[in-house]
């Protein structure tokens, strides 16, 4: 008993080896980032924000269109579907006697899980009509006043 301890041990060793390895490669490439970088003054022209040469616009506060929320949940419910699915089916548990009914239940809750998951998105489908006319406006407005204030001052 006391020999087949040590041995698990010593198979652990290239795991440990490898993880101190990752570790330390890690704070290697960031110190070495930090120090290769060039230190120069930040100033207001460096610092600014730049949106593909356009002036920010309106606030950063705005109604945001519901439906891109609604892709965004679909794809994290079928992505994690997917992969659960696919790991319980690789996996060697289903082929045990004593172990299949429990999976047979863990999967059937999980799929249970992921109908509500996408019931809720069925169900904010009818306020994904929104197509982003509140944001439509907001921007107009900003735009608007931006080029009366350009026009007001001889700007182009």
């Amino acid at each position: 008993m006391m020999q087949n301890d040590i041995r698990l041990y010593e198979l652990f060793i290239p795991v440990l080896i490898w993880a101190i390895l990752a570790v330390v490669l890690v704070v290697v490439m960031l110190l070495a980032s930090w120090v290769l970088r060039p230190h120069v003054l930040q100033n207001s022209e460096k610092t600014s924000t730049y949106e593909c040469g356009e002036e920010p616009v309106g606030p950063a506060r705005i109604s945001y269109p519901y439906n891109y929320f609604i892709y965004t949940v679909l794809f994290v419910v079928v992505d994690v579907m997917g992969a659960f699915l696919w790991l319980i089916s690789a996996s060697n548990i289903l082929w045990t006697d004593a172990t299949k009914y429990v999976v047979v239940w863990q999967v059937a809750l999980f799929v249970l899980i992921i109908i509500g998951g996408i019931a809720f998105v069925i169900k904010m489908l009818p306020h994904a009509a929104l197509d982003g006319k509140e944001t439509l406006l907001v921007y107009n407005k900003a735009k608007a006043e931006r080029e009366r204030e350009q026009h007001v001052i001889g700007g182009h």
